[in-house]
């Protein structure tokens, strides 16, 4: 009897999953292991050896990267000049993590602060960074659990509900 498939593929993938049109598959895959801890699921290269899809995790979230096929208008943010989009990252420590981007070739466009809302945050208005491909991602570590007190303290309206 065959073996019965999952069209969904639950075991790999969520609902939506992140894929980036990038430059170069196999240095952003580097980066991003290197810089926020991903872990490398794979890269499929073409006959020719040039990486055609990647795949990577970070804590139970897949971000596929695929390269730029102009033909078929696939560019990468840094083709275009400009995102639309941009990867929000928890992490432990957000200091670390900005001050390893930075090491490994991102450019600091600010620093890290402390927002209104009480958590520190590269916010892509004031303090962000530049990853080597052109997009701006946002990093931030929870750092407050008590949302009315912060709303009381700033005057604020509270991100609660929101906060992912």
């Amino acid at each position: 009897m065959p073996r019965k498939i999952d069209p969904l593929n639950k075991k790999l993938y969520c609902s939506v999953t992140t894929m980036l049109t990038v430059a170069d598959v196999k240095a952003a895959a580097a980066f991003y292991q290197k810089a926020f801890g991903f872990a490398k699921r794979g890269i499929m290269n073409n006959p020719d050896g040039k990486a055609i899809h990647g795949e990577l995790t970070l804590r139970g979230t897949t971000l596929m990267l695929n390269p730029e096929i102009p033909q078929m208008g696939s560019r990468s943010a840094k083709s275009i000049g400009a995102s639309p989009a941009s990867l929000y990252l928890l992490v432990e420590n957000v200091n670390k993590v900005v001050a390893k981007a930075v090491k490994l070739g991102a450019a600091a466009k600010g620093p890290v602060m402390d927002m209104f809302w009480g958590r520190p945050l590269w916010n892509r208005c004031r303090s962000r960074w530049l990853h080597l491909d052109g997009r701006h991602p946002h990093c931030r570590t929870h750092a407050s659990g008590d949302e009315k007190e912060n709303e009381r303290a700033n005057g604020q309206p509270s991100q609660a509900g929101i906060d992912c």
